[in-house]
């Protein structure tokens, strides 16, 4: 079975907020989170987010961002809304809009994919991408019906808990991405890997707020520097070298690098210890958006594309790490 990517598009809200702004505001958070780690991480966290402002609903609904996204993914690719046969929603902080009702079969009705297969799963985080594309296709290749998959995902976090400090700072998407089977047009998706520690669970939690008022988005800053980032870029090489093995490629045949935006030390960290020249992976909207959880990697494909960067033949590689704590690349060719 052949995969492509037929269509990807991201929607962001109208009004931003900068990030001096957030961690003013949220400056207990931002003090309990740095006082937990030593001074070399501390500081360079604040001298290299490299961050300067997010995209923020506000009270309009995270949802219309998915629904604004899933239509124009589909209209590139051409399909119309009726055609879907599978929905994968991969939130991981929906706001209030996966709090009523499952996100996938809202959208279903708004679409009017009135047989579609509606399924969701929550905290991936960035890495959400990679495990949504990976249930496709196996849920694809078990049943040639499904010929067309749309991967939705939409993410904000509860009030007062942007700062994710000494990770990143959050800001508002919505992100679709229209998978095809066995013919049509687009990159295909070569392959994909993931990997799941379940010990590291409790780095980053959602929990009710205080007094049980609300929810609130807890970072173990601590775990954080002493279990995940002796490790981090240690479970990135050994996905890479399985999907190059089963390719038969190296790190000098990838063209391009999609990573996300957690920071621009976190990416230079990435494309060090990976072995990318830097220029792999050219800035996108990450100073403008900050870290969006699950819609990172599809703001960043599409941004490379408006740049003109993405052309026929190239090898991209897609990679991201998130909530859980989960390791994801998916591999694909122009």
């Amino acid at each position: 079975m052949t995969t492509r990517l037929a269509g990807a598009a991201y929607r962001l809200p109208p009004d931003s907020e900068s990030v001096a702004s957030i961690l003013d505001r949220e400056r207990d958070r931002v003090a309990s989170a740095l006082a937990a780690v030593g001074p070399a991480l501390r500081a360079r966290v604040l001298e290299e987010l490299e961050i300067d402002r997010v995209r923020t609903c506000g009270p309009s609904d995270p949802f219309d961002l998915m629904a604004g996204a899933a239509h124009d993914a589909l209209a590139t690719a051409g399909i119309d809304g009726n055609h879907v046969d599978l929905i994968l929603d991969y939130s991981t902080l929906p706001g209030e809009a996966g709090v009523s009702s499952p996100l996938a079969h809202r959208l279903s009705e708004e679409l009017g994919a009135k047989t579609s297969l509606n399924l969701s799963f929550k905290f991936g985080g960035c890495a959400g991408f990679h495990l949504a594309v990976k249930q496709a296709g196996a849920l694809m290749r078990t049943d040639p019906r499904l010929k067309v998959a749309l991967l939705v995902a939409t993410d904000s976090p509860p009030p007062g808990n942007r700062s994710l400090l000494p990770i990143t700072v959050q800001g508002d998407a919505g992100s679709a991405v229209v998978l095809t089977r066995d013919g049509g047009a687009g990159p295909e998706i070569v392959a994909t890997e993931v990997l799941t520690l379940g010990h590291l669970h409790r780095v980053i939690r959602l929990e009710p707020g205080p007094g049980g008022v609300g929810l609130h988005l807890a970072v173990d800053a601590r775990m954080l520097e002493e279990e995940v980032l002796p490790i981090f870029y240690l479970h990135f090489h050994r996905l890479l070298q399985k999907i190059y093995a089963d390719a038969r490629l190296t790190t000098a045949d990838i063209d391009l690098v999609v990573y996300s935006n957690l920071s621009g030390s976190d990416r230079r960290g990435f494309m060090r210890a990976m072995g990318f020249h830097p220029d792999k992976a050219p800035r996108t909207c990450m100073a403008e958006c900050g870290h969006t959880f699950a819609s990172d990697l599809v703001l960043n494909y599409v941004d490379l594309q408006t740049q003109g960067a993405i052309r026929p033949g190239q090898w991209l590689l897609c990679a991201s790490a998130g909530i859980g704590f989960t390791w994801g690349v998916t591999l694909v060719r122009t």
